[in-house]
């Protein structure tokens, strides 16, 4: 039995898999039915009727709605006939009746499906000579959505969306016949992290961007596809700019990643870009005092505090910071820089070495998703293991909710808190902060006995999780655990993740050994994801922004790593490990004498730390703003932000993006990796290496990614203009090779899995 069904649209055969819809099997020929209703992310509801087509049937043809009618096989549908145009212009006439003429002011006017739908199949005159009906206008349904009753034609979309993906029925219809309206439930105004999707998907100027209203012309724009720079899941957007500003952020499609939808941190968080506070000089310390200064000037005074505290202290005594909000081609170059110049391991970034991690992160976002009318996702139970995605992830969060309600993937939460998706039914784990190990034993406990598999073999390391510690000791209910445990054990795709805040303590290595011995115990070790928060929190791990990893997380020891960037950077790399971002500020002005500090704000994060930074001999600080940290500091240096510079971020399924710039710089700020290269070549002139041009001079983030590629092997195959598009996942081994969405299908790259006494 075939899967395709063949149908004839306006004297055309078509072919396409059943349960299409009509419309979609009209667009497949390029036949345009108009809709206002109906939208591809969306069930149908049918209730605009601007679809309406004529299916001949057994009593001839029939006037049916489009977007929800599936094709069959011999069906015959007209688009064109003079029934169908007529109720079209009625439609559209009965729509634009009490619509009110704001196209000049409207922010949808040049991009309005409205607009378009009645130039070509409305009416050419208004049908109406009486007042037009008035319903509430520039009304404030959240902080940033306004909304306008009088433009809305009623098309449910906005309502379906936050029911359908974000499952908060927070907009409702009210009111009867032409009376209807649509509203906010009394007294609780719109709150969804991805409420702004509303926005982009309404056909309308009904709900329009708070931020950006009256700020531009759709014709006036211009266009640019870039990278979410605030989330690890890489989110696809699209930023419009106007007079060297940007004005409006959109979601774009990758059904890789995000689908089309962005969060609300990510539309309406970019205020910062356009900033009067940002840094547009350097800036050097004298008499106590930040003053502007030149380029030369600040990198010169840079680069001779940073060789006084090298040469007065040596090499350890030197430390320096990268950051998830920079490019992987400017952490690179900041990890070498300590490597290479100084000699030192003393490189981390927040949430870095801190935390035990897996190498890796999710498998696959796309193995989350559930598509409209697609398969079911590949996962059939999901552990998030002290991480929020509803707070943390939001669109990892959209994914999560279709798996659960659509393709009845089962969710177990364990937190110290309840979170937004224990509300789904499935176990509720709510241990006590700091005791994950003995939770983590527990659930691999309860999962042999539910297998039965291994039992003996590795009963002696989890024997005191018993029932009673579970309780009395973690605070969770135990049959909650013991369904958890069931519930891994039975699964065939179980999906393990766990964030930051699980294995971020003195005993997270332990807590990693738990998650591994669950992961194995259970069946899914290939399944087991570090889920990083910030925009490149993959890429810091992957460049070797880490005291005891290499790029491409090489062990310090790891001889063939160690050779190849030897060879590249013409030194000897160390083998101790160095100190992790928190040692390194609870050290400074001690151990630590002088601190660089690329995109990083810890003054804010800890009065002590902020105590200590003050105390260091020298400090440095690159960033867009003047923080906290940056007015303790010696030198400041201006930094280009992620909208206005170009490079590459890895999302936490180690897919590789390219960030595109859509405005300049402020003033004379340069990109990081700029900086951190004209950096490296004053200190080599103050060290006296004459090398140092040929070695840190680089054209483009493009060169520098050849070079990640050449001392990387994961990274191998990447290249800036083959990142172009969707991406490439590694490991990617060389330029032909297409990346790599999953790992560890049969085994673990070292051979077999070990189980952890933990």
């Amino acid at each position: 039995m075939t899967d395709q069904v063949t149908l004839t649209i306006d004297g055309k055969q078509v072919s396409v898999p059943k349960g299409t819809l009509v419309v979609d099997a009209a667009a497949a020929l390029n036949i345009e039915i108009p809709v206002f209703c109906s939208h591809p992310k969306l069930d149908p509801v049918a209730c605009c009727r601007m679809c309406l087509v004529e299916i001949v049937g057994p009593r001839g043809p029939m006037l049916q709605t489009a977007c929800s009618v599936p094709v069959a096989e011999g069906m015959v549908v007209n688009t064109d006939t003079p029934q169908v145009k007529a109720t079209q212009e009625a439609n559209l006439a009965f729509i634009l009746l009490n619509h009110p003429l704001d196209c000049p002011i409207c922010d949808k006017g040049g991009e309005c499906p409205l607009q378009d739908q009645t130039m070509r199949y409305g009416p050419g005159i208004s049908q109406l000579v009486e007042p037009k009906r008035h319903k509430k206008k520039h009304y404030h349904i959240s902080d940033t959505i306004v909304l306008d009753q009088e433009r809305c034609v009623i098309c449910w979309r906005c309502i379906r969306y936050l029911e359908e993906w974000e499952d908060k029925p927070q907009l409702a219809l009210f009111q009867r016949g032409g009376a209807t309206l649509i509203d906010i439930q009394p007294g609780q105004p719109v709150d969804a992290k991805t409420s702004g999707n509303i926005i982009d998907i309404c056909p309308v100027g009904a709900l329009t961007n708070k931020v950006a209203r009256f700020q531009y012309r759709p014709w006036q724009i211009e266009r640019t596809a870039s990278i979410d720079p605030h989330f690890s899941t890489g989110d696809n957007i699209r930023i419009d700019t106007r007079t060297h500003a940007i004005r409006r952020i959109v979601g774009r499609e990758n059904m890789g990643v995000n689908d089309q939808w962005i969060a609300d941190k990510t539309r309406f968080s970019y205020a910062w870009a356009n900033s009067e506070h940002r840094l547009t000089l350097p800036l050097v310390r004298k008499n106590g005092e930040l003053t502007p200064t030149t380029w030369s000037e600040a990198l010169a005074a840079a680069a001779q505090g940073l060789k006084r505290a090298y040469e007065d202290h040596g090499s350890e005594a030197l430390g320096f910071i990268g950051s998830t909000k920079v490019n992987n081609e400017a952490n690179y170059l900041l990890q070498r820089l300590a490597r290479q110049e100084f000699g030192t391991n003393n490189v981390d970034h927040r949430n870095g070495g801190d935390v035990a991690a897996v190498a890796t992160g999710l498998p696959s976002l796309a193995g989350l998703m559930k598509p409209q009318y697609g398969p079911k996702p590949q996962y059939d139970v999901i552990l998030l293991f002290g991480i929020d995605p509803s707070e943390e992830l939001p669109i990892l969060d959209l994914h999560l909710k279709r798996a659960i309600r659509r393709g009845g993937a089962k969710v177990i939460v364990a937190h110290p808190r309840k979170t937004e998706l224990t509300r789904y039914g499935g176990p509720y784990l709510g241990y006590r902060p700091g005791t994950e190990v003995t939770l983590l034993n527990g659930l691999t406990r309860l999962a042999l006995d539910a297998s039965g598999d291994e039992k003996e073999r590795v009963a002696k390391l989890v024997e005191d999780a018993t029932d009673a510690r579970l309780a009395d000791f973690c605070g969770v209910d135990v049959e909650a655990a013991r369904a958890a445990a069931q519930l891994l054990a039975a699964s065939e795709n179980a999906l393990i993740c766990f964030g930051p805040m699980a294995t971020k303590s003195a005993a997270g290595g332990e807590v990693l050994d738990g998650l591994t011995n669950l992961a194995m115990v259970t069946g899914h070790y290939e399944r087991l994801a570090y889920l990083g928060l910030d925009a490149n929190s993959q890429g810091c791990r992957d460049m070797g922004v880490l005291p005891d990893r290499l790029p491409g997380h090489a062990a310090l020891d790891d001889a063939e790593a160690r050779s190849r960037l030897a060879e590249h950077w013409g030194t000897e790399i160390p083998t101790t490990a160095g100190k992790s971002y928190e040692q390194m500020l609870v050290a400074a002005g001690d151990d630590i004498k002088a601190l660089y500090v690329m995109g990083a704000n810890p003054a804010s994060e800890n009065p002590a730390w902020a105590a200590n930074l003050e105390n260091l001999d020298f400090l440095v600080v690159q960033d867009i703003f003047l923080s906290e940290t940056a007015v303790l500091a010696h030198v400041v240096l201006p930094a280009a932000a992620s909208l206005e510079k170009d490079g590459s971020f890895t999302n936490t399924e180690r897919r590789v993006q390219l960030l595109t710039p859509v405005v300049d710089a402020p003033g004379h700020a340069l990109t990081d990796w700029e900086i951190t290269g004209m950096l490296a070549e004053a200190l080599d002139a103050k060290l006296g290496r004459t090398a140092g041009a040929v070695r840190w001079r680089f054209p483009s983030t493009a060169a520098i990614m050849e070079e990640v590629a050449s001392v990387t092997p994961s990274y191998a195959g990447m290249r800036h203009a083959r990142l172009r598009g969707a991406g490439l996942t590694w490991p990617c081994p060389d330029v032909e090779h297409p990346g790599t969405p999953i790992l560890h299908t049969a085994r673990f790259t070292r051979g077999l899995g070990k189980l952890h006494p933990v």
